[in-house]
């Protein structure tokens, strides 16, 4: 046990440790668990001593309240525990992270301990009427950290999939590839082919938008062996239609 978190229990043995406040020179059972927690090196992934010495940080409110709590605290509410913090005069000093700071709660110094005791509090419904608007605005900031957490994993999630999803479809580009390379190895007309036939589709589709008097007179100009498609051309052309479509986006990959 480290020397510090010896002195926490002597503190605790000499005053009794009944309470709370178990009178002059004991420590706080809430006091002396949280400072036995952040001073466990093996909870430094979730809570550790700030740089100075003189804060400490909950790094993973989640796993904080989920494994740590339950084991000091018996429960699994982090407001909660955020809340008792308050009522024995610690002060939060980041409000980007959760950072808590006393003046007597340092690294090291467990003597110092006893000197942190609950706030006493104030009679009248005015200052009642604080402590219930300064908890709230603490369970409002509690829940608002805890809502940009999981917007936070939730974009994380959203990126990974992104991220899955690219690397399937880098992953299919070489077997496409493949499947190119022995097509064309067994046929290695298919590529000229197949360029022709998407020429013809383009020059269809420019077509339908001219005049059909002219698209008539291609025709017969066609039909009257004008040097589109006649004899040997005919058959090639009528072999091309045949064809089966070649996937252009694969083509484009290997010739771009």
């Amino acid at each position: 046990m480290m020397g510090s978190e010896c002195k926490v229990h002597q503190f605790q043995a000499a005053g009794g440790g009944g309470g709370d406040d178990g009178g002059p020179g004991a420590v706080a059972p809430f006091v002396a668990k949280t400072f036995h927690m952040v001073s466990d090196p093996s909870t430094n992934a979730v809570v550790h001593w700030g740089g100075a010495g003189n804060t400490f940080l909950v790094l993973d409110p989640a796993a904080f309240s989920d494994f740590l709590l339950p084991s000091y605290f018996k429960h699994r509410n982090f407001a909660s525990f955020v809340r008792q913090l308050n009522t024995y005069g610690f002060r939060k000093v980041d409000p980007d992270r959760w950072e808590f700071a006393h003046e007597s709660f340092l690294r090291g110094q467990a003597q110092l301990l006893p000197r942190i005791v609950r706030k006493k509090k104030k009679a009248g419904a005015a200052s009642g009427c604080r402590e219930l608007c300064e908890e709230g605005e603490e369970v409002r900031g509690t829940i608002q950290a805890v809502q940009r957490l999981r917007n936070e994993q939730r974009g994380m999630e959203e990126e990974l999939q992104a991220m899955d999803q690219r690397l399937r479809a880098a992953e299919s580009r070489p077997g496409q590839m493949m499947a190119f390379l022995a097509k064309l190895a067994d046929d290695p007309g298919v590529v000229l082919r197949a360029m022709l036939a998407k020429k013809e589709e383009l020059a269809a589709a420019s077509n339908n938008g001219s005049d059909p008097r002219k698209r008539r007179r291609i025709g017969a100009d066609t039909g009257r062996g004008g040097g589109v498609a006649t004899g040997g051309d005919a058959a090639e052309l009528a072999q091309r239609r045949d064809t089966v479509q070649f996937p252009f986006s694969v083509l484009g990959q290997v010739f771009y």
